[in-house]
């Protein structure tokens, strides 16, 4: 009654409550483990329409990661093997299945033998029984190099400082997995310095480099990098900053450009390019079949302010810059917002995810997400902290190839919490050839605002519904219930949603409920 009742109530509206979206969902078995804090990490297709996930367990009082479950699932759901990895002074940092084998990618510091080890992990998919070898070592003169500082425990609880993030080293994939790169990025003070180790999909190297940029590293903001999927060759963006300052803005003006830097086992090639009259709180590339793009959100005001977006086109041999164009955010987007036109920037936004279709259309997700932190007076007559966690609007915006923008559309979203239920609020999503589908959880008590809008609404996170939204290529929205609470015994993390399949259409997702939990599989059809 209850569906029928909001049916009938969106009827009219710009959006509808679509049966023209068709999702597959799929369940396992609801289980129990023995660590209760696990998160899922990693998940891939076995080939057969089953999948393997790798979830991490942590313990104790300040719940540091322990160990690793694995879990392979056939493509009904039903387990078919299980294993467990119990770590120390290790991470599991990537996965990959090939041929039948499955590969996990682990890096570990040996103390007794003062080595840092890049290990490959190895099992068939039937038996989950996985042997170790070395992929590459540091050993300690190479670890004092780079960060400053011997093995041993020193080097555990100092050593990590010498590294600006991701002490065991980040893994960047190519887009199908043929080849990936082990980054360091190393604190250096008079120098941009990061380590960089590239081999192919059978682990053979491709080639290793010490990257360096000469300026000081506090002056340089490492955004990320893409691995070129046929050659290996890897595009690395930096936010430079200027005048020998971190502040964003000098009279005025963005004090900062960007760099992107081509290397390759023989050469590296750069360009830099400025925010113009603009502000660019944060850029990020995505790789083209002819293009890499680097692509995020601008301001007319300050970096922390969001007036639309922007797109960098450029030559990938080259690094000519082809196109750059600034792209305010439509009258439809705001009307989506505010309910009426306004001249008036959004703040508070965060970027989830990036897709490329087969057009070259880039499809950008953010939201909008803070935190507030209140003080009070305890009984004891001390102060307490509390931390408030907001997840909110969530913003979804295309643009062609040429770098214009084709659409973009405000969800309006409202959740928020201090803590308890952080792992069910936020959202993930998938990009179906001209389809952008984003998976929320919240109350079937959506709410009607202002000028024929609605807003999505937490209710209860523990028991809440999974909604799928569709945005077609014209921008237009229907949305879904996929899975409803009161068909189900748990609540999923929609935030920790994984790919499975390279063109995005199945994700993995896992629910609890207390001490109750279980996989979804959603197959986009």
């Amino acid at each position: 009654m209850k569906k029928i009742i909001l049916l009938l109530f969106l009827i009219g509206s710009y959006v509808t409550f679509a049966q023209d979206i068709s999702v597959k969902s799929t369940t396992s078995e609801v289980f129990k483990d023995d660590k209760k804090n696990t998160s899922l990490l990693f998940s891939e297709s076995d080939g057969n329409g089953g999948f393997i996930t790798v979830r991490e367990y942590r313990s104790g009082l300040l719940q540091m990661p322990k160990g690793y479950y694995i879990d392979h699932y056939d493509a009904k759901l039903n387990q078919i093997n299980e294993a467990e990895i119990e770590i120390d002074k290790s991470q599991i940092k990537g996965l990959m299945i090939n041929n039948g084998t499955v590969f996990l990618l682990e890096s570990a510091l040996d103390t007794k033998a003062d080595v840092f080890n890049f290990n490959i992990l190895e099992s068939s998919l039937s038996k989950l029984n996985f042997e170790k070898r070395t992929l590459f070592s540091l050993d300690e003169e190479e670890i004092k190099k780079f960060f400053g500082v011997g093995i041993g425990p020193f080097f555990m609880t100092n050593g990590f400082n010498q590294m600006d993030s991701n002490p065991f080293g980040e893994v960047t994939f190519s887009a199908k997995k043929n080849f990936f790169c082990v980054n360091f990025d190393i604190k250096d003070k008079e120098a941009q310095t990061q380590r960089l180790y590239v081999f192919d999909k059978d682990f053979k190297p491709v080639f290793e480099r010490e990257f360096k940029r000469n300026i000081q590293d506090r002056l340089f903001q490492y955004e990320n990098i893409d691995v070129d999927d046929e050659t290996g060759e890897i595009y690395l963006l930096g936010k430079v900053f200027e005048n020998n300052s971190t502040r964003t803005k000098k009279k005025g003006k963005a004090n900062y450009n960007y760099e992107l830097h081509k290397i390759t086992a023989s050469t590296e090639k750069s360009v830099s390019f400025s925010p113009d009259e603009n502000f660019i709180g944060s850029l990020f590339t995505v790789r083209g079949k002819n293009k890499i793009s680097c692509a995020g959100f601008y301001s007319e005001k300050n970096d922390f302010r969001y007036k639309g977006v922007c797109r960098f086109n450029l030559d990938p041999e080259t690094l000519a810059i082809t196109k750059q164009s600034y792209m305010p955010f439509s009258e439809e987007f705001i009307k989506d917002k505010y309910g009426k036109v306004k001249d008036k920037e959004l703040k508070n936004l965060s970027f989830r995810s990036a897709f490329i279709n087969e057009k070259e259309d880039i499809v950008l997700n953010a939201e909008e997400f803070y935190t507030v932190t209140h003080t009070r007076s305890s009984m004891n007559g001390g102060m307490s902290t509390t931390t408030t966690y907001h997840f909110n609007d969530i913003v979804s915006v295309k643009m062609s190839r040429d770098g214009e923008l084709l659409w973009a559309r405000n969800i309006n979203k409202n959740q928020s919490t201090a803590g308890a239920v952080i792992e069910y609020l936020s959202f993930s999503s998938s990009v179906i050839g001209d389809d952008t589908y984003l998976f929320i959880n919240c109350s079937d008590k959506i709410r009607k605002i202002s000028n024929d809008r609605i807003e999505f609404k937490q209710g209860n996170m523990k028991k809440a519904n999974l909604y799928a939204i569709k945005i077609d290529n014209n921008g237009n929205y229907t949305f879904k219930n996929v899975v409803d609470a009161d068909d189900s015994d748990v609540s999923y993390f929609v935030k920790q949603g994984i790919h499975t399949a390279i063109d995005g259409s199945e994700l993995v997702f896992i629910g609890r409920k207390k001490s109750k939990k279980q996989f979804l599989k959603l197959n986009i059809m």
